[in-house]
């Protein structure tokens, strides 16, 4: 069958062996071929360098962040450690606002009460609160 395809061909004036063309127009195509290759090319390169710049830029701020994770995991240790310690911190501020609240009573009492005695017994129940109002402070 190829025999026959060549006589077709010959026939028609279309000769697959035979190279005819422009050597200008050959000339011609090679250099565009050549230019585009060369674009091609120089865009890839472009290309490249734009994704290298982008990851290192990523790596960068994930390297910034895994740095600043043992700062952030002793304030979250310190912030923790403060929880722990204000249960401790609110009993004693309660405990405080009582004797203030005894200390205000005796205050009135004191007022109203008669007798030496009994003034003189209120004003050291008065003194034992303050007393014990300072040491619960510390």
């Amino acid at each position: 069958m190829l025999g026959m395809e060549k006589k077709v061909r010959a026939m028609y004036g279309d000769d697959v062996e035979s190279k005819v063309g422009n050597p200008a127009v050959e000339a011609k195509e090679t250099a565009n071929s050549a230019r585009a290759g060369l674009a091609i090319g120089i865009l890839a390169i472009v290309l490249a360098l734009g994704v290298y710049v982008a990851l290192d830029a990523k790596l960068s701020v994930v390297t910034q962040s895994v740095a600043d994770v043992p700062a952030k995991v002793a304030a979250m240790d310190a912030k923790i450690a403060a929880f722990d310690a204000l249960p401790g911190k609110l009993r004693k501020e309660m405990a405080a606002a009582r004797l203030a609240e005894l200390a205000a009573t005796a205050d009135a009492l004191a007022v109203t009460l008669e007798g030496d005695a009994n003034k003189a017994s209120l004003a050291k129940v008065s003194e034992m609160i303050k007393q014990l109002k300072a040491d619960v402070a510390k």
